[in-house]
């Protein structure tokens, strides 16, 4: 939990044993099931108001579903999304949207995301349309307010997507997020199609929009040294499951998972050495359509034992740490870091 959520203050956004899983194949009416993608598999995590929360892990482990399964893209097969204390899954029509005008989505790709067909100054104000709000004259100047706020020029509101740069873009997919003045982004790998001199001015101004207006954010990225400027806590996810929960410097510092400790010693540091030792992961990540027995990170993990391969471990609580979490049989130990930078050592626990 947060610690404006610990503190006895409710979540803005709760998500409770979330899961997700797709069909393989078996298109029409007889068509036959060739098995199903485990996408989610119990997810459960909450955001505090004004609070970042960063959504990691390697590619595929369900990042973006968790994301599109919050915003109502997807159907979540079971489990619940409490906005506001609202059960998101439940809501329909009129409900939904109003609930929508609270929780906007900001997508990894600011091409593909934007109509190409349309004007900046309509892709931005579409949101008001749809919601109703304000006479053409108040969202002729509202569209035009926020772009001056992402640091766009409004003269060239009438100008099309493909008259942009990709950050540019980006920007117009922020303004657009932001127009309806929500509690809750979230930002889906916003900067991974952006060159990296781009990427920090489009991370600079969503920050200090966040300070500006006190936004809450769902940051997803597979980039932890993003990760340690922008977010709060950091939520590690590991094949549809969520592995660690922890405040950012906590989990820097003393990550209690075997894999969140090889994402961080992953991390590039100047110089091309690394963060850690001997913390690289083996293999490559299962087949999610076939996921491992017990806990899924164990095929790959040098601490595994027999009961690893039998039982999922569940997410609990770190001694002494309330806000840190992790879902491991054999969690890393105080003092197994030497100075907060070295490799587990000694054996894990029978």
């Amino acid at each position: 939990m947060s610690a404006a959520v610990s503190q006895g203050t409710a979540p803005l956004l709760e998500v409770r044993d979330l899961v997700k899983h797709f069909a393989i194949g078996g298109q029409g009416l007889f068509a036959r099931s060739l098995g199903r993608v485990h996408a989610l598999n119990g997810v459960s995590f909450a955001i505090g108001p004004g609070e970042t929360l960063a959504l990691v892990g390697e590619s595929g482990c369900g990042k973006t579903t968790t994301a599109r399964v919050i915003a109502r893209l997807y159907r979540p097969d079971s489990g619940s999304v409490l906005f506001k204390g609202t059960d998101l899954a439940m809501l329909k029509g009129r409900k939904l949207k109003s609930a929508r005008r609270a929780l906007q989505m900001v997508f990894q790709d600011p091409y593909g995301s934007l109509n190409p067909r349309l004007p900046v100054s309509a892709i931005i104000g579409e949101p008001l349309v749809i919601h109703r709000l304000g006479t053409a004259t108040e969202r002729h100047h509202r569209v035009e307010t926020m772009m001056v706020q992402v640091g766009l020029n409004p003269r060239d509101a009438d100008h099309y997507p493909h008259q942009f740069s990709g950050g540019q873009r980006q920007r117009i997919a922020i303004a657009r997020a932001l127009v309806l003045e929500p509690e809750l982004i979230i930002a889906d790998e916003p900067l991974s199609a952006l060159d990296v001199s781009i990427q920090s001015q489009i991370l600079n101004l969503l920050k200090d929009i966040q300070e500006d207006r006190g936004l809450a954010f769902l940051f997803i990225t597979h980039d932890l040294a993003v990760v340690d400027y922008f977010a709060d806590r950091v939520a590690v996810m590991y094949l549809g499951h969520i592995v660690e929960i922890a405040p950012r410097a906590a989990l820097f510092s003393t990550p209690r998972h075997p894999y969140s400790l090889a994402l961080i010693d992953a991390i590039p540091v100047p110089g091309g050495g690394k963060r850690r030792l001997g913390t690289a992961t083996a293999g490559d990540v299962p087949n999610p359509a076939s996921p491992p027995s017990g806990c899924p990170f164990h095929p790959r993990c040098a601490r595994a034992t027999e009961v690893c391969r039998e039982t999922m471990p569940a997410l609990a609580g770190v001694p002494n740490q309330a806000e840190h979490q992790v879902a491991c049989h054999h969690p890393l130990e105080d003092g197994a870091l030497e100075g907060g930078a070295g490799p587990a050592t000694g054996a894990p626990r029978q």
